[in-house]
């Protein structure tokens, strides 16, 4: 079920002042998690390899993309019904390393139709995190932006309310010492609620996003966008560097 109360705590998390009936795009996340067992728990807080994500022995994991379909509403109080299949697992080779990279297609339904379909890409790696350096071309001009100050507090209220338990976003001594980030890292899909929240409202039929450079706890993240034929273009900017780029289709 899509519970208004897992709504209502990613709507406090975004100071949303109330929980709409009709699920916002993307807030599904806070929506269906599954209990995993600390037995079942990995080094990282993520349930360990082997289980639903193949057995990877690569440290890192990062949610590199996502396309998500909207083919109709996804209404809070109704039973939902979740169906997860792994649709590819690929080896690449990266400028500092192996990479994986698992792709997982994901579709709700609710009264027996499918009212969104997802596909996500998470990348596994053991290659360090790159540096982030400002980005030499410029950004395109925005017609709206909004900002957001990142801290620990947001970083643990986004994990709880999306049943998120890697540690790279609240533990600091394991994000430094053993995935090598400079301090903890903030949310992928934080960041893409951001974009959404900033975009004035409009009818979402598919909206995608690509993780570019990672976004560290203390920087302020700057969400913004423009209209574009048939949708709006969005990106979040952190430091100067575009973090991530996304589009969202009406």
């Amino acid at each position: 079920m899509l519970a208004a109360g897992d709504l209502a705590r990613l709507g406090a998390v975004l100071d949303r002042p109330r929980v709409p009936l009709e699920v916002p795009p993307a807030w599904h996340w806070a929506c269906l998690g599954e209990p995993t067992r600390q037995a079942d728990l990995g080094p990282d807080g993520h349930p360990r390899r082997g289980l639903f994500m193949p057995p990877i022995a690569a440290t890192r994991r990062m949610f590199a993309s996502g396309e998500i379909t909207f083919s109709g509403p996804l209404r809070a109080g109704q039973e939902t019904e979740l169906v997860e299949t792994i649709a590819s697992v690929e080896e690449k080779a990266g400028a500092s390393g192996p990479l994986t990279f698992v792709t997982v297609d994901r579709a709700l339904s609710q009264s027996g139709a499918v009212r969104l379909s997802e596909r996500q890409t998470i990348v596994f790696t053991d290659a360090p995190p790159a540096p982030r350096t400002p980005d030499e071309s410029e950004p395109p001009t925005a017609e709206w932006s909004r900002e957001t100050a990142t801290d620990p507090v947001l970083l643990f209220a986004f994990s709880a309310a999306t049943s998120n338990t890697h540690r790279i976003h609240y533990d600091r001594a394991y994000a430094t010492a053993v995935e090598g980030y400079p301090d903890l890292v903030v949310h992928g899909p934080l960041i893409a609620l951001l974009l959404l929240e900033a975009m004035p409202a409009r009818p979402v039929r598919r909206f995608s996003f690509r993780a570019l450079k990672p976004t560290y706890v203390g920087e302020t993240v700057l969400a913004r966008g423009r209209w574009i034929d048939g949708g709006a273009a969005l990106w979040a900017e952190v430091g100067g560097a575009v973090v991530m780029t996304a589009r969202a289709e009406f």
